[in-house]
């Protein structure tokens, strides 16, 4: 079997329906809707597997993963007001965009491609600029979830979805 079908043999079953989930997602987020807060609250969870993978690779990457995360929290709040309309106590009122589909599928992306490269490449996976470049880039994305959900926190909260 040739390394790429072999590597590829070892995916576990649950990354596909894990992927049709992210995917279906960000097609949601792409619409106008009324989501419930909680879900958004939700959404900076999707890092955990970030964190995970970090502390796993070491102090490199935990380092880098802490900054991008506190880069992309700027970054979620700064943008987030472009796409709030309005909420109240448990729901909140969004315009579709796509860099909800951009954030979770990188995610993924990611998440999925520092697995192949361990598997495949362990002494590259370990090194501390893979670690590095690996919690910029994750730290970043799931950090914009979590100042998306700041900047949601602190917004006023009004009778404006009711009815």
């Amino acid at each position: 079997m040739p390394p790429i079908a072999e590597s590829l043999s070892h995916i576990p079953l649950g990354v596909f329906p894990l992927f049709i989930g992210l995917v279906a997602l960000g097609l949601y987020a792409r619409r106008d809707r009324v989501s419930r807060v909680l879900l958004i609250n939700a959404l900076p969870l999707l890092g955990i597997m970030s964190l995970i993978r970090a502390v796993a690779l070491g102090l490199p990457a935990i380092a880098a993963l802490a900054l991008g995360w506190a880069i992309g929290t700027a970054l979620g709040q700064h943008l987030q007001p472009h796409w709030t309309v309005a909420r109240d106590t448990y729901r909140v009122a969004l315009r579709g965009e796509t860099v909800t589909m951009i954030t979770v599928l990188g995610l993924f992306i990611v998440n999925f491609a520092a697995g192949m490269i361990h598997g495949i490449a362990p002494q590259q996976a370990e090194s501390a600029i893979f670690g590095l470049f690996y919690g910029g880039i994750a730290g970043t994305l799931s950090g914009s979830f979590a100042g998306r959900t700041l900047y949601i926190a602190r917004m006023p909260v009004s009778d404006s979805l009711r009815g």
